[in-house]
């Protein structure tokens, strides 16, 4: 917005270059909702579904083992135990998936912005 202004941007966003005519009644509306609203919402959502995911996998283990450890039982101690050592057991791939979030994310972000900057969108 800063380079081409409020209404050069979105001309810049929503108008492909090379398509004239009354394709651009379709194709208009289509490329605003998919550039300006979609885009940063689907970013946003694919990023909370995967800290979600995680975060309740490692929350399960823990609340489950605790349950397990502290219901007085000597097998449900034993299971309780493994139920933990599996939460710490996946908490090692939950940090290897955490760096790949953080680069696709990244990636991303840095591609949306290089879209919108770009001169021969």
């Amino acid at each position: 917005m800063w380079k081409h202004g409020l209404f050069g941007y979105l001309k810049h966003a929503t108008m492909p270059s090379g398509v004239s005519g009354p394709i651009l009644i379709l194709l208009v509306p289509l490329e605003f909702f998919s550039n300006i609203p979609v885009r940063p919402v689907t970013l946003t959502l694919r990023l909370f579904g995967n800290m979600f995911a995680g975060h309740l996998l490692l929350i399960l283990f823990a609340t489950g083992g605790a349950a397990l450890l502290t219901s007085g039982n000597l097998l449900y101690g034993g299971v309780g135990i493994l139920s933990f050592a599996l939460g710490i057991g996946v908490s090692f791939p939950e940090m290897l998936v955490m760096f790949l979030r953080a680069y696709v994310f990244t990636l991303l972000t840095s591609m949306y912005i290089g879209e919108a900057l770009a001169d021969e969108h």
